[in-house]
């Protein structure tokens, strides 16, 4: 689940600066590194998810507590592994710099990012956490 919300806010984020660009400049893009940026945000989304699976489907307020909790953490560390993910190609082919550090610590709150001024995509966001908690709370039996 978390793979599918990395993948769909990272679109989301490219969506919005596509409109933001206007159609002339958003089809001069790079579609290479956005098709390879959206693939590390799912990738980061299912390690962060695999990684907090813990957090979700426990019992009562608490419960759901720690899973919105966990949904937050879950989106801000998959920024994080996506955006590392991301930027792996150019940090093997060039060499690490400390500067490389900053666009990873960006992913952390470039999901988040998606949801400033899109209120349905935050509402979409809470829906499929809530959906994660209640599935993890059936599998595991609670």
């Amino acid at each position: 689940m978390m793979a599918l919300v990395g993948g769909l806010l990272f679109f989301a984020f490219l969506y919005e600066d596509a409109v933001a660009l206007g159609p002339d400049r958003a089809v001069a893009e790079p579609r290479g590194l956005q098709i390879r940026y959206l693939i590390a945000m799912v990738l980061g989304g299912a390690l962060s998810g695999w990684l907090l699976s813990g957090l979700y489907g426990r019992r009562g307020i608490g419960g759901y507590l720690l899973g919105f909790v966990g949904s937050i953490v879950a989106l801000m560390v998959a920024g994080l592994f996506g955006s590392a993910v991301g930027l792996l190609p150019d940090i093997l082919r060039q060499g690490w710099d400390a500067s490389d550090l900053i666009p990873i610590l960006f992913g952390a709150v470039a999901l988040p990012l998606s949801f400033a001024g899109a209120p349905l995509l935050f509402v979409g966001w809470l829906v499929i956490s809530l959906a994660t908690h209640l599935w993890a709370k059936r599998v595991r039996g609670a």
